[in-house]
């Protein structure tokens, strides 16, 4: 069941986003609590953009203990904290918060780089298709490692003042361009909508190992990882991160170890 945040029911924990329909958060977080024996209560609440700061505050004065920030709102999440995490402080963006203490700290850096351990490529070039706040993160977390960064995103010059913001080193390409990209990280929401990218006319390009990590996830595989799938390409969604980001903000919220075989078996169950 998802609430308008001025509904907001009784519990401790929330997701808070626009749409927030299709999050998998709740079902995670429940079964953590369960196979733990705790009696806590996780809710999807939908926030629009422009009522990020009401909301929190409303949730606060319910009582709630923490929440986690999804798209759009990870900006105006950070712009609310009033004490943040060194990375936060580099993306301008939170999306997990202590809402009595006004703390935030953002999960999706160590969230994706715990997800991609153990994939094997076949080189050190990436695409990241997008230039919101997970995009940010998922730069950040593989700037300084190595990783040969290229960036696109429909508006060109999005990208470019996030990497200017990043102080790193990447190519903004005009086009997405896979010759020699061993992984594709897609950011963009444009799998919420089920929206074609321009990616998918490009795969007979592609190097055969090539790794696709779309961040969205539904009710099965995303539309570009299908498209992928279809042409032989190694693909995963954005349930290992989800786990991962969500596990960190079961110990940061709890003080204590994260069931992380059940969170993620509540995942992939659905």
């Amino acid at each position: 069941m998802i609430y308008e945040w001025q509904n907001a029911p009784k519990a401790q924990f929330a997701v808070i986003g626009d749409p927030v329909s299709h999050s998998l958060s709740p079902k995670m977080h429940e079964a953590a609590y369960k196979h733990l024996g705790l009696d806590h209560r996780y809710v999807a609440i939908r926030v629009p953009p422009n009522e990020v700061t009401d909301a929190l505050n409303h949730l606060t004065q319910l009582g709630y203990l923490g929440v986690n920030v999804t798209l759009p709102n990870k900006e105006m999440a950070f712009g609310w904290a009033s004490s943040k995490d060194p990375i936060s402080q580099t993306l301008g963006v939170c999306n997990t918060l202590r809402i009595q203490t006004g703390e935030g700290i953002n999960t999706d850096v160590p969230g994706f780089v715990r997800s991609i351990e153990g994939i094997a490529f076949a080189s050190g070039s990436v695409l990241v298709m997008g230039a919101g706040g997970s995009a940010k993160a998922i730069i950040h977390a593989l700037s300084g490692t190595g990783w040969e960064i290229k960036v696109w995103n429909r508006t060109a010059q999005r990208a470019e003042a996030m990497i200017k913001q990043l102080s790193v080193s990447a190519e903004i390409l005009d086009e997405p361009n896979l010759q020699g990209v061993s992984l594709v990280v897609n950011t963009t929401s444009a799998s919420l909508q089920d929206d074609q990218l321009p990616i998918e006319n490009q795969w007979g390009t592609a190097d055969r190992d090539l790794y696709v990590v779309d961040i969205a996830y539904g009710d099965g595989p995303t539309r570009v990882m299908r498209s992928a799938e279809e042409h032989g390409y190694r693909t995963m969604d954005g349930r290992r991160m989800l786990m991962e980001q969500g596990a960190l903000s079961f110990e940061y919220w709890l003080d204590q170890d994260a069931p992380r075989e059940a969170m993620l078996e509540a995942l992939s169950s659905e």
